[in-house]
C-alpha cells in the first residue's frame, strides 16, 4: 500500500512564482464574476428593454465561475492546501453604462486583462518547467478565454454604434432581442 505524497512533496513540484501567479489570476476572474453580475443586474432592472445583455453577462459570469472554480481546484491539489478566494474581492469601478456597446466593450477589455494574465502565468510556468500547469492552462483556460473574447468582439461588430436617436435605440432594441435572444445564457 502506497502512502500518498507528503505536503512538501506536492509543493517540491509547483514554483511560488506559479504558486502566487495562479492566485492572482483567481482574484482577478472573481472580479470579473462580479463585474459581469453587476452589468447584469444593471441591464435586467434598469434597462427592461436590453435584458438580454443581461442574460448574455450572466451567462458569462457563470462560464468563468467554472473556470475559476477549476483554477481552485487546481490551486488547492497542487499547493496542498486549501484556500478561500472570495474576501477582498474589488467592487466594481461603477455600476452604471451608458449603452448595451459600453457594457461590452467594458467585458471586452476585462477579457482582455484575464487573456494576457493567463498567458504570462503560461510563459511562467514554461520558464519554471511546469508540464503539469502548462498543460492545465492550455485545455482549461486560454482556449475558452480567447473563444469568450471572440465571442464579445462580435457582438460588438454587430452593435449599434450610440443610441442618440430614437431610431438609434430601436437598433439596439432589436440587436438585444435577436442577436442575444438566441444565446443559450
Amino acid at each position: 500500500m502506497t502512502t500518498p505524497p507528503r505536503r512538501s512533496q506536492a509543493l517540491n513540484s509547483y514554483h511560488p512564482a506559479c504558486e502566487a501567479a495562479v492566485d492572482h489570476q483567481i482574484q482577478l476572474e472573481l472580479y470579473v464574476i462580479y463585474v459581469y453580475k453587476s452589468m447584469a443586474t444593471y441591464f435586467e432592472e434598469n434597462q427592461v428593454t436590453l435584458k438580454y445583455v443581461g442574460k448574455f453577462f450572466l451567462g458569462q459570469a457563470a462560464q468563468m465561475k467554472e473556470h475559476v472554480d477549476r483554477l481552485i481546484r487546481l490551486q488547492n491539489q497542487r499547493s496542498g492546501q486549501t484556500r478561500v478566494y472570495h474576501r477582498n474581492i474589488d467592487t466594481p469601478d461603477y455600476n452604471y453604462w451608458d449603452s448595451g456597446l459600453k457594457a461590452l466593450e467594458h467585458a471586452l477589455d476585462l477579457a482582455m486583462n484575464v487573456n494576457q494574465n493567463l498567458l504570462y502565468i503560461h510563459q511562467l510556468a514554461m520558464a519554471n518547467n511546469d508540464a503539469r500547469l502548462t498543460d492545465f492552462l492550455e485545455h482549461n483556460c486560454v482556449y475558452n478565454q480567447v473563444k469568450s473574447i471572440k465571442e464579445l468582439r462580435d457582438h460588438i461588430s454587430n452593435f449599434p454604434v450610440f443610441p442618440s436617436t430614437s431610431e438609434d435605440s430601436l437598433a439596439e432594441n432589436l440587436f438585444d432581442k435577436l442577436s442575444l435572444n438566441d444565446k443559450k445564457n
